[in-house]
C-alpha cells in the first residue's frame, strides 16, 4: 500500500503502488439522482484508500468486445450512478514538478465501458512518458442520454463528463498533475464525449489539446425521429422502476429500432440543441471560438468497420475466399467512410480553418495480415497495452510482452502530444501515419 496521501478540496486519498506507478482507483467525483444533473461530491474527512476499481455504468454485455479480446461487462460492479474516476501517477514524481495530464474517456456506443477495464490499463502510458492519466465513468444509455426527470431530453452522462473535468480542475495537482496541460481523449462514443465537450459551452478552461480517436459523427445526422420514438418509450417507464426494468427498456429499444441510415449504429448520444451543447448551426462559431487555442489530433482505423467479423464466425471463414471478400470488403469499406473516416477528416479541415493547429492520423496496424486487422478499437491495444487480449482475437497470436513492446512508439507520440502539442514522430512503419491539416 502506498504511503502517499493526497490531499485536495474533494477530500484526502491514498493508493497503491505497483509497477512503478501508483494508482488512487474510484474517487466519487459527482453523484446524481436518475436522470438529474450532476452534483459535485464531497468527501467526509479522514483519509479515503482507494484501491479498488470505480464501479461501471449500468450496462448488458458486448459480444464484440467478448469475441475481440475477452471483456466480459457483466462481471464487474455496475452502479446507476456511477459518476468515479480513477487517477494514475509515475511512483517516483518529483513532488515540485507538475506533469502533463490526459484524462481517458471510454467507448462502448455510449453502452459499454469503464475506466478501469484492463482494456484501458494507464500504467504503461503513465511510467513510459512520466504523465498523470486520469480515466473516467459516466453514465451512458437511457439513464445518461434520453431524458431529465420531466421527461424531456437531457445530456446527463456529457454532464457528467464536464462534471469530471471540473473535478479535475481543482482537485488534479494534489496528484502532481498540471490542471492547466489537460489533454481529453477517447476512442469511439468515448471520443464523441470529447468533440461534445469541445462543442459544449463554457468548456474551453477545462483542457488545453483534444485527441479523437475513431469517433463515428456519421452517426450523428438525422437522429430526430429516432430520438423521439426513445424518448417516448423511454417515458412509459415510472422514475422509480427497478434497475433490471431500466436495462429491459434500454434492451427493447435498441431491438425495435426500425429507422434507416447510419443513427441506428449508435442509437444512445448526445442530442445537439440541448444543454450543454449548442445546435448545429452554430458549430462553427463554437469552433472558431476555441480552434485558436487548443491543438487537435484526429484520425481513424484503415479498416474500422472490419469489426464487424469480430463476433460472425460465418464471416469470418468467407472473407478467407476471394469471390465472397470482394462482394463483403467493399460494403465494410463503404461503411467506415461515411461513418468515421470522412466525417472525421472533414471535422479535421473544419478546425484547422477556424484557426486550429490539426493533425489528422490513419491507424494501419495488422491492415494486410488479419480479417480484422486495423478494424475500430485496434487502436486502443497499443496505446494502453494488451489488457486481457492474448489469446483472443485482438492479439493476433502475440504474447502480452509483445503486444506491449509494440506500441511504445505509438504511446510516446500521444504522450508528446500532451505535452506541447506537437507531434514528434509522423509515421510509425506499419501501424500509423499522421500529417498537419494545413
Amino acid at each position: 500500500m502506498s504511503k502517499t496521501l493526497f490531499v485536495c478540496p474533494a477530500g484526502t486519498f491514498s493508493g497503491i503502488e505497483e509497477d512503478g506507478v501508483i494508482q488512487i482507483k474510484g474517487i466519487r467525483y459527482a453523484v446524481s439522482e436518475r436522470y438529474a444533473r450532476p452534483e459535485p461530491f464531497q468527501y467526509p474527512e479522514g483519509i479515503h484508500e482507494m484501491t479498488k476499481a470505480a464501479p461501471y455504468a449500468l450496462q448488458p454485455p458486448s459480444k464484440a468486445e467478448t469475441a475481440l479480446q475477452g471483456t466480459l461487462y457483466e462481471r464487474y460492479p455496475q452502479e446507476e450512478s456511477c459518476q468515479y474516476l480513477s487517477v494514475t501517477i509515475p511512483a517516483n514524481r518529483q513532488n515540485t514538478l507538475y506533469l502533463p495530464v490526459m484524462v481517458w474517456f471510454h467507448g462502448g456506443s455510449y453502452r459499454n465501458g469503464g475506466c478501469d477495464c484492463p482494456t484501458y490499463d494507464r500504467r504503461l502510458l503513465v511510467r513510459e512518458n512520466n504523465i498523470v492519466v486520469v480515466g473516467v465513468n459516466f453514465r451512458l444509455g437511457v439513464l445518461g442520454f434520453v431524458k431529465d426527470r420531466e421527461g424531456k431530453y437531457a445530456n446527463n452522462g456529457l454532464l457528467d463528463v464536464i462534471e469530471s473535468l471540473k473535478w479535475i480542475r481543482d482537485n488534479i495537482s494534489a496528484f502532481g498533475g498540471d490542471p492547466d496541460n489537460v489533454t481529453i481523449f477517447g476512442q469511439s462514443a468515448g471520443a464523441d464525449a470529447v468533440r461534445c465537450v469541445m462543442l459544449s459551452d463554457g468548456t474551453g478552461e477545462l483542457y488545453r489539446r483534444a485527441i479523437i480517436q475513431s469517433d463515428p459523427i456519421g452517426t450523428m445526422k438525422n437522429r430526430g425521429d429516432m430520438e423521439k420514438k426513445i424518448l417516448d418509450e423511454l417515458n412509459t417507464l415510472p422514475l422509480d422502476a427497478s434497475t433490471q426494468e431500466i436495462l429491459d427498456i434500454q434492451d427493447s429499444i435498441a431491438a425495435h429500432v426500425t429507422e434507416k441510415g447510419h443513427a441506428k449504429r449508435m442509437i444512445f448520444a448526445p442530442h445537439y440543441g440541448v444543454n450543454p451543447l449548442p445546435a448545429e448551426n452554430d458549430f462553427p462559431q463554437r469552433l472558431r471560438e476555441i480552434a485558436p487555442s487548443h491543438e487537435l489530433l484526429i484520425g481513424s482505423t484503415a479498416r474500422e468497420s472490419a469489426i464487424a467479423f469480430a463476433p460472425s464466425k460465418l464471416l469470418l471463414r468467407l472473407d478467407r475466399f476471394f469471390l465472397t471478400k470482394w462482394i463483403i470488403e467493399p460494403v465494410f469499406d463503404r461503411l467506415a467512410r461515411q461513418v468515421f473516416v470522412e466525417p472525421a477528416y472533414t471535422f479535421a479541415e473544419e478546425y484547422a480553418r477556424a484557426g486550429g493547429k490539426t493533425y489528422h492520423y490513419v491507424f494501419k496496424w495488422m491492415e494486410n495480415e488479419s480479417v480484422i486487422g486495423a478494424c475500430h478499437m485496434m487502436d486502443v491495444l497499443p496505446l494502453f497495452g494488451p489488457g486481457h487480449a492474448e489469446g483472443h482475437l485482438f492479439a493476433m497470436g502475440l504474447s502480452a510482452e509483445e503486444l506491449s513492446e509494440i506500441g511504445v512508439p505509438m504511446r510516446k507520440i500521444w504522450a508528446d502530444f500532451a505535452k506541447s502539442g506537437r507531434i514528434s514522430r509522423m509515421k510509425i512503419d506499419g501501424m500509423i501515419e499522421i500529417s498537419e491539416i494545413q
